[in-house]
This record gives structure tokens, sequence and C-alpha cells, in this order.
């Protein structure tokens, strides 16, 4: 007889880090409303690891915006 156990559940004790978009950007927009979806815990999408995927992508795209802003 086999008995099967049951999975235990994921236990996350911190809040995932929040992205931080390049003001006024539309592809850094779309990445925080990404963001938002997959770090809700109701959501179907949520996924951490890919909540950590999005904030390093905006950290990357707000780098780029950066690097070709105009100076002030």
């Amino acid at each position: 007889m086999a008995i099967f156990m049951k999975q235990p559940q994921e236990v996350h004790l911190t809040e995932p880090i929040s992205p931080n978009p390049y003001p006024g950007c539309d592809v850094c927009a779309a990445l925080v409303r990404e963001w938002i979806a997959v770090t809700e815990p109701a959501s179907p999408l949520f996924d951490l690891a890919k909540a950590h995927r999005i904030v390093d992508e905006t950290r990357d795209h707000r780098n780029q915006d950066e690097a070709t802003a105009p100076a002030i």
C-alpha cells in the first residue's frame, strides 16, 4: 500500500522586492503592472520567482532609459 504525502506549502517571510520604474516610461509601467499581477497571492499568476525576474528586467530597462536620457 502506497502512502502519498502532501507537499508542504511554500512559506514567504518577506515581501518581494518592488520594481523602481523610470518615470513616464510605458515599458516600465507595463512591467510594474505585470509585477503586481504575479505578486498577488490570490492571483492564478502568483509566482515570486517571476516577480524577481521582473524587478531585474525593470532595473535593466531603467538603466538603459537613464543612460539615454538628456542631461538636465
